[in-house]
């Protein structure tokens, strides 16, 4: 790469490194070779499109891009689609002086009134270039209003305007916005690329950093090259220009103790004694708990990766790859996602030195392997259905247990049975009941897990199963962040009702349609649901705490109207005091006496 530091700006030396270190060429943004090579062409051939989306991960790019491409475009001698650095107008785009680059932030100008004051700008020629180039950042933060002021700019805008929106959320786009654009999708950088450019940046800024530590540094960042500039700026601020591995571990939170290992180990074998011992010794020591559960995580996801044959894949040296392979030689793959699952999901709650959730989930682990799981338990050996003659009339004092029942209903009941309490009599009978009917009372009720006993002549009614779970239409692939955020759904919900029974409710009827890194989108059924997360600010506060506490994180939450969400399975029989009335109150908010 020939990136320079931008020293022509009077405070280059004062900046920080990844302002100071920012791109200027398309052949100096890194880990985007498909786009960049596009854009560049785009420039060569002189046909710039009119409108495009950049979108992505946080710190990939997208605004540096924009800026390279508005240089470029109106760059007086471009060179093979890039800028060539020496004409007036680059130089007064390198510093920062170019009147015909518009920059606008979203999050602080998303009204009605930002746009129209934009599309009257539009009309107006360049100052002093070709082209007047929009860069909006964070677009999706803008107004329903203020997308629709700008959507007919936005599809014919006047020859000399270029609009470029960039947004790491282009999910939460209008359609008719991203269809008038040439959407480009920034990925996450490359280990290798984020590793090459921090190097170019320490040998730049003459930055000693020991063999390893950019590597550490590069995979802390997952993806990010700002992030991981962002720390090599902090780790020289604190321990110099020389670092070697103890200072990058330490200033990065890195937990560096073999005692790691012993607890990977105890995990795996379920050896609670030994666990409980390296956690309070830990924690005696004044260690971090919570980045010392990180590091466990991390090495039994290494010994995971060992134990599949992809150790090629995590650059260990020979000593720390022989070390996970004694590790995972002695257990089984189950064993170690059953230690990343319980490890990998334990809260804080804001305390990173308290043990105790450590504690809790390394003791729920290996009592785990103590316990017959229910799915072990073997099955009731079934029961022979005898002939109708052979049942005495009066043999059975209570009735069987019921049956599961089959799709196909059958209104028609058999004359000899017995009597049933009045709640039951409302329900068709299936023809699996009729022959139960037949057979003696002395079945286990446990024959079928999914069995419900029948109450008798003088008990109240069984209480009415859970409504089925929501799922969601076939929208093609589903993001990782979207998956782990739904396996946490029920907690959620559950986490919602304790808070506030009246968002607790509204969410019995919702599933979550979409999550990002920060903010999350919850689809509901009806549009006076969605009314009421919007206008009720304690509901919506009730929604965001929950899934803060669920995930781990601060999410912005967002309800939307899903007309296409229905229930995996048919809807559970009522009591005959339900109806429509019912229904209308599900629909307003309500919850029933059980579900609550």
């Amino acid at each position: 790469m020939n990136a320079s530091p931008e020293t022509d700006r009077p405070d280059a030396s004062q900046q920080v490194l990844y302002r100071k270190w920012r791109p200027r060429l398309f052949a100096d943004v890194s880990g985007q070779e498909p786009i960049t090579t596009t854009l560049r062409n785009a420039v060569a051939a002189g046909a710039p499109a009119h409108a495009y989306l950049f979108t992505g991960p946080r710190g990939t790019g997208k605004t540096t891009s924009g800026r390279i491409m508005a240089k470029a475009v109106n760059c007086l001698s471009p060179v093979n689609g890039e800028p060539d650095e020496s004409c007036s107008s680059c130089e007064l785009f390198n510093a920062g002086r170019a009147l015909d680059l518009i920059e606008l932030d979203a999050a602080s100008n998303r009204g009605i009134d930002e746009m129209r004051d934009l599309r009257e700008g539009a009309g107006f020629a360049p100052n002093n270039a070709r082209y007047k180039v929009y860069l909006i950042d964070e677009v999706h933060m803008l107004t329903d209003a203020a997308f629709n002021a700008l959507l007919k700019t936005l599809e014919e805008p006047p020859p000399h305007v270029i609009f470029i929106l960039a947004t790491t959320e282009a999910h939460r786009l209008p359609a008719t916005i991203t269809s008038r654009c040439q959407r480009f999708d920034f990925r996450r950088i490359p280990l290798d690329a984020v590793i090459g450019r921090l190097a170019e940046i320490a040998s730049g800024e003459e930055i000693t950093v020991a063999e390893g530590g950019l590597d550490l540094i590069a995979r802390h960042a997952t993806g990010s090259l700002r992030d991981a500039i962002n720390l090599l700026d902090q780790l020289v601020a604190y321990h110099g220009r020389t670092l070697d591995l103890d200072a990058v571990r330490s200033g990065l939170g890195l937990v560096v103790d073999d005692r790691t290992t012993e607890l990977a180990r105890a995990a795996v074998t379920r050896d609670l004694g030994a666990g409980l011992s390296v956690i309070a010794a830990a924690q005696d020591d004044g260690l971090e708990i919570r980045a010392f559960i990180r590091q466990v995580v991390s090495t039994l996801r290494s010994a995971l990766m060992v134990k599949a044959g992809a150790a090629d894949q995590l650059g260990l040296s020979d000593g720390e790859t022989a070390d996970l392979s004694a590790l995972a030689a002695d257990t089984t793959v189950g064993d170690i996602v059953a230690a990343l699952r319980a490890l990998g999901q334990i809260n804080f709650a804001g305390d990173a030195y308290d043990s105790l959730p450590a504690e809790i989930a390394f003791a729920s682990l290996a009592t785990a392997a103590v316990e017959a799981p229910p799915a072990a338990a073997a099955p009731a050996a079934p029961v022979a259905a005898a002939p109708a003659a052979a049942a005495p009339a009066a043999a059975a004092p209570q009735p069987p247990a019921e049956a599961p029942r089959p799709a196909a209903r059958e209104p028609q009941r058999q004359p000899t049975q017995p009597q049933r309490p009045r709640a039951e009599q409302s329900r068709p009978t299936t023809p699996a009941r009729e022959t139960e009917a037949q057979e003696p009372a002395a079945r286990e009720p446990a024959a079928t897990p999914s069995a419900t006993p029948r109450p008798a002549s003088n008990a109240a009614p069984a209480k009415e199963p859970a409504a089925p779970a929501f799922v969601p239409p076939d929208d093609g692939e589903v993001s990782e962040q979207l998956l782990a955020a739904r396996a946490q759904w029920d907690a959620i919900r559950d986490g919602t009702r304790k808070r506030l029974m009246k968002a607790g409710a509204l969410l019995s009827e919702s599933y979550i349609k979409a999550c990002e890194e920060d903010s999350i989108e919850i689809g509901f059924r009806y549009p006076s649901h969605v009314d009421m997360v919007k206008t009720d600010q304690a509901v919506l506060t009730a929604i965001e705490e929950s899934c803060a506490a669920a995930l781990g994180r601060t999410l912005a939450v967002s309800a939307v109207l899903w007309e296409g969400l229905q229930r995996s399975g048919p809807a559970p029989a009522r009591s005959s005091s339900g109806g429509h009335l019912v229904e209308e109150a599900l629909k307003q908010g309500a919850v029933l006496a059980d579900d609550a």
